[in-house]
């Protein structure tokens, strides 16, 4: 303990309110504060506090008031792109940082790590295009896109992901003049500048070209050779089911979906698996083949978050899930299939789980994580964060870890004039004499900014993103609170 340089009274006490007016501590770090928001900036529209021009503009001003963090910025996109698995944030990023970022050595490695598709390099030129109309893209980004054009992207991609807007792969060639490295790469470039690739079939020219029995014919040939993705069978299971696939099909659909190597490597979100899994579960058709697909779907979403260990064995953990009226829509459903996802690698007899608003409730968590996701409805209301720990507290049940899955909008301390609303300090101090040595972590769902509902310092934790893969970085935390930005600083560019 620190004799001479003690925490001051005032350290302690919130220094910012967050978008609800209630109290809040800012983050103490901007690297905390980077991660936090671009990892939940999906860049869908409007959220509850927020609208998607304030979420950008917040971008924009990170990158153009802070350029001695260019470099923590760029391996942020790269982090962000790659294991956060979002592609309009980190295009707007590339962007913004080959407008803001001249004469360094890390950004056009950083930009070549985000083009994991071609479709990264033609959104990033078309936004540059919108954002700095009569300009010549910078020489980062141009060398960037010729790197990817010579050494990552054979016809097939550069044909699936051609373009119909304004910047297409003939674009991308014209602006970047890519070298070949032997004929068929030369050949390749030529189809491309004069539009006649060769054509191949995808789940949207397979959609748009064929019904019936041709569909199913072509979906059966696309498992079979292994050409459709991962997402692409998700996003298209209903597509493929009701083509009329058969029973041949349909195996090979399960086998796709429970391919552990093809789950990991198609890094697909979470979310997609429950929004598949709905989809299925409403069709009416053969029900045996509904619950072989909705059990390989369900697999695969075990697969995507297995062996991860967020807790020590034995430790006791609670789940609490914030279902306030600020949490309607995605960021509920993300919030639960989040919750799903770390329920796939836990001991369910060590953990204990709550929704929240006004009060809470208990949830079973004694289930299959896709029933856990269906079934669980939010009841909307306040937000009181308190309603969880003061059921903790009156049972006195011991836990290690409390983990709340929210939008971190949370009241200030007597926001009606009670009991409701109170702020977590209160009750988090009230229940460390049951557990003194009881550590936090928020999850959280919106990255609005403005602040946490505690100090992150003495086991107070916060991660923040869509993405199963934040689950790896969980453990780490639990040991250094700094683990996600020093991810992020490790990447080498």
């Amino acid at each position: 303990m620190s004799k001479f340089n003690k925490t001051t009274a005032s350290s302690r006490r919130p220094n910012t309110q967050n978008l609800t007016g209630g109290n809040a501590f800012s983050r103490t770090s901007f690297e905390q504060e980077v991660a936090s928001v671009i990892l939940n900036s999906m860049l869908k529209g409007n959220s509850y506090y927020e609208s998607e021009k304030d979420r950008l503009d917040n971008i924009e001003s990170m990158i153009k008031d802070n350029p001695e963090k260019a470099l923590f910025l760029a391996k942020a996109m790269v982090y962000v792109r790659n294991e956060g698995n979002l592609r309009s944030v980190s295009h707007y990023m590339g962007t913004l940082l080959t407008e803001n970022t001249k004469g360094t050595s890390f950004l056009k490695p950083a930009l070549i790590r985000t083009m994991r598709r071609v479709d990264d390099m033609t959104e990033m030129v078309a936004l540059w295009n919108t954002r700095n109309p009569g300009k010549n893209i910078p020489n980062s980004l141009r060398r960037a896109i010729r790197d990817r054009l010579e050494n990552k992207f054979d016809a097939y991609g550069l044909k699936k992901y051609f373009g119909t807007g304004s910047v297409k792969v003939s674009n991308l060639i014209n602006l970047t003049h890519p070298r070949p490295k032997d004929e068929t790469q030369r050949v390749t470039f030529k189809q491309a500048l004069e539009g006649n690739l060769p054509n191949i079939d995808t789940a949207q020219t397979v959609n748009a070209g064929t019904t019936g029995e041709g569909r199913a014919d072509k979906y059966a040939g696309m498992l079979e050779e292994r050409t459709l993705g991962y997402m692409a069978a998700l996003k298209n299971i209903v597509n493929i089911l009701e083509s009329g696939a058969s029973t041949q099909t349909v195996d090979a659909l399960c086998t796709l979906l429970e391919n552990e190597n093809a789950v990991r490597h198609s890094k697909v979100l979470p979310f997609r698996f429950t929004q598949a899994y709905e989809m299925v579960k409403s069709l009416n058709t053969d029900q045996i083949t509904i619950r072989k697909v909705l059990n390989s779907i369900e697999q695969g979403f075990i697969l995507s978050a297995k062996n991860v260990n967020i807790v020590e064995d034995g430790e006791r953990v609670a789940l609490l899930l914030d279902e306030s009226g600020s949490m309607q829509g995605q960021p509920f459903t993300v919030g639960k299939t989040l919750m799903a996802s770390m329920l796939a690698g836990l001991d369910t007899g060590n953990a204990i789980g709550y929704l929240w608003a006004d009060s809470c409730r208990e949830v079973s968590l004694d289930v299959s994580p896709m029933k856990f996701v269906y079934d669980t409805r939010t009841q909307g209301g306040g937000t009181d964060i308190g309603a969880p720990l003061k059921e903790l507290i009156k049972t006195e049940t011991f836990v290690d870890k409390i983990v709340v899955f929210t939008d971190m909008q949370m009241y200030n301390d007597n926001w009606y004039g009670s009991e409701m609303g109170t702020t977590m300090t209160k009750y988090l101090k009230e229940y460390r004499k049951i557990n003194p040595d009881v550590k936090v972590l928020f999850w959280n769902l919106e990255g609005y900014g403005k602040g946490t509902p505690m100090k992150l310092d003495h086991g107070i934790l916060e991660v923040a993103g869509f993405s199963d893969s934040m689950l790896s970085v969980i453990p780490k935390m639990w040991k250094n609170k700094n683990a996600l930005v020093d991810e992020i600083n490790a990447i080498e560019l």
